[in-house]
């Protein structure tokens, strides 16, 4: 209990020192405010009806079939200052129902709620405290991100959001550190009766304006003190463009102790292969081959108790009109060791089926 209480400490003082910081500094910077938004409408197709109209337990985007829904959209509100700058957003879809489930519901619209300082100038360093979305892998809820139209498995099962503290370290030739203290694995606030603080490090090489490799590492509990397994995880992906193709190789490795301070883990592994080719500016395709292993269950739990053991392929087809509008067309199948996806009466251990999406976004500056 005291080791939280001197962690929500260290975060209230932080934040704290943060608004002190940026009252004294927001008179005297040129303000820049920004107001953006975002929409992504979907519907998924297949011969096979399911339980809920889900495909999975263990899928959060796009995780419906049959009628069109929104997946995701939010209204986001940023001012970024010389010395001080903030954000907050504000979102709903299927994806917040499936994704934020756990977190309390007075929490679960908050997309982005994070104020920061610039501590150096010359070196360009920044702290922000608050949620902020995750710097775990290159995948992320918004269409644009992403070269495929649905998640991979292993961004599926990896934070899209986090809280806590976080601070920037631009070094020289491209290279980037970031590092994390944070309330855990994909917590806006501490899992109950644990009183350890997560911690992660990034490290970003941009070899040149065509190549980038990252590293990302955490460190942490989802466990209660009595219970702690310490998890340790890395993800790793390779970002190549080349004319008109796009590569990316991701591979997800991590490890958790089987009981508190024992010696002996249970790991879980997944890579991903996408690759992307430009038409022209308007039409792209891609396809995608991943692997998700899971075999003790330590991230993936589903209710008929079997472990995630699985592959699967994809192809997509993107038409983009302008900057601000995606339509997409995708086909994807799934398959598994064991029986761990929906289908009409019982789970099944496949799934195959055609998404259909379509996101606008827009951008203001005043």
């Amino acid at each position: 209990m005291r080791t939280k209480r001197r962690i929500h400490f260290c975060i209230s003082l932080c934040l704290i020192t943060l608004s002190i910081h940026a009252q004294q500094t927001a008179d005297s910077v040129d303000k820049q405010w920004v107001f953006s938004g975002y929409a992504e409408s979907f519907i998924t197709l297949s011969t096979k009806g399911t339980k809920d109209g889900k495909i999975s337990e263990f899928q959060y985007n796009h995780n419906r079939y049959g009628t069109p829904k929104l997946n995701h959209g939010y209204v986001d509100i940023e001012y970024n200052g010389s010395r001080m700058r903030m954000k907050t957003a504000l979102h709903t879809g299927t994806y917040v129902k499936d994704n934020y489930s756990a977190e309390p519901s007075s929490l679960r619209p908050l997309l982005n709620a994070s104020l920061g300082i610039l501590i150096s100038k010359p070196k360009n360093i920044w702290i922000d405290a608050g949620i902020f979305p995750s710097y775990i892998g290159f995948e992320s809820p918004n269409a644009f991100d992403n070269n495929t139209l649905t998640r991979s498995l292993l961004a599926e099962n990896s934070p899209y959001y986090l809280s806590g503290i976080r601070m920037n370290h631009p070094l020289s030739f491209g290279h980037e550190l970031n590092f994390f203290l944070l309330a855990g694995w994909q917590k806006i606030i501490p899992a109950k009766g644990n009183s350890l603080p997560s911690f992660g490090v990034q490290w970003i090489n941009k070899i040149d304006s065509d190549n980038k490799l990252n590293w990302s590492f955490f460190a942490g509990s989802d466990s209660p003190d009595d219970q702690r397994k310490i998890r340790y995880f890395n993800n790793f992906f390779w970002q190549r463009q080349s004319g008109r193709w796009s590569h990316i190789i991701g591979l997800d490795i991590g490890a958790e102790q089987k009981s508190k301070k024992d010696n002996r883990y249970n790991h879980w592994w997944s890579p991903v292969l996408i690759t992307s080719y430009s038409f022209h500016d308007k039409l792209k395709a891609a396809a995608r081959i991943e692997h998700y292993n899971d075999r003790n269950s330590v991230i993936v739990k589903t209710s008929t108790g079997n472990a995630l053991t699985g592959s699967g392929y994809s192809m997509n087809l993107d038409y983009q009109p302008n900057t601000n509008f995606l339509l997409r067309a995708e086909w994807r199948k799934l398959w598994a060791s064991k029986e761990v996806f929906y289908s009409a009466t019982t789970s099944a251990k496949q799934a195959s089926y055609v998404t259909l999406s379509a996101s606008y976004r827009f951008r203001k500056s005043f």
